[in-house]
């Protein structure tokens, strides 16, 4: 799940979309940045501290407790120290049956077509409700990495009962956003797509509100209320995590790699990076570089 932006990933086979991502982060540093897929993606922290976003709006999931990401929803994804979550990421349309009956009138389409959502985090609903769609997840991953008989079937049947346990609950929410709402979204993923392909070059602020037919101080507050942050930030944010790739995959010096990010200021580069990884570009590399040492 790395693509930066639009995840044009197959998850699972075209016979069954359906895959569970496991992610052991020991420094703190996985941080996966703003991006949308056309999938569900079910998020379980089975230890740690995880900052789920989903347009502009954190929650904070801890051990035990899970979150949900609806199709096209802009999210992103930012350990709080050492943590391990779980992930499951399908396809909704393989929920669809193909004789059109009451049951996927009443339950199935409303949520594969997205005009009912699921809830952003657990904090929502109650503890036993909770507690039950925690086992079913935690079933669904282990039928997954061990495939016993019927694997397949099983991992169905348990989203069905998660699905059946937030229409009992009344926790699926309706899709309100407008015509209009929804055209500002699309047109701020096109602002996140320029800045992923330019963030190596000057990235003005002029050029993105101009891509959301907005002036520069409306589009500023905007993509601050949708993102979290503001379009400067974003930015940073970005070229920093670009550099993280650079360190850990080549041997560029750091005056080279904060160039090749798009900062043309090494110090500030440096301040940067360590603001949002609480250590310096070259601690970063020495410790992702032990981390990847065979053991004795």
């Amino acid at each position: 799940m790395t693509n930066p932006y639009h995840e044009k990933s197959i998850h699972g086979t075209p016979i069954f979309p359906l895959q569970v991502y496991s992610q052991h982060d020991r420094d703190g540093f996985y941080f996966v940045p703003q991006h949308w897929h056309e999938e569900w993606e079910w998020i379980y922290v089975e230890y740690g501290v995880l900052n789920l976003t989903i347009h502009g709006r954190t929650v904070t999931l801890h051990p035990g407790e899970f979150g949900f990401v609806n199709a096209g929803e802009l999210h992103e994804l930012k350990s709080v120290g050492e943590s391990l979550h779980h992930a499951i990421v399908f396809n909704p349309e393989f929920l669809n049956f193909a004789l059109y009956d009451a049951c996927q009138h009443n339950f199935i389409r409303p949520v594969t077509n997205g005009r009912l959502l699921f809830p952003a985090s657990c904090s929502v609903l109650l503890p036993e409700c909770a507690e039950k769609i925690l086992y079913h997840m935690q079933e669904i991953m282990t039928l997954y990495h061990t495939l016993p008989a019927c694997a397949l079937l099983s991992i169905k049947l348990h989203i069905l009962h998660i699905i059946e346990l937030l229409f009992q609950g009344n926790y699926l929410l309706e899709h309100t956003a407008s015509s209009k709402e929804e055209d500002s979204i699309n047109k701020l993923k096109k602002v996140i797509e320029y800045i992923h392909e330019n963030y190596a070059s000057p990235v003005a602020l002029e050029t993105l509100s101009q891509i959301c037919y907005m002036s520069p101080n409306y589009f500023c507050h905007y993509f601050k209320q949708e993102i979290g942050k503001t379009p400067i930030a974003f930015v940073n944010e970005y070229r920093i995590q670009k550099a993280c790739e650079l360190l850990t995959e080549s041997e560029l010096p750091v005056s080279q790699i904060a160039l090749a990010a798009g900062f043309d200021n090494i110090s500030y580069f440096i301040r940067k990076f360590q603001e949002h990884k609480g250590v310096t570009p070259k601690k970063y590399r020495k410790l992702c570089f032990t981390k990847i040492q065979p053991e004795d």
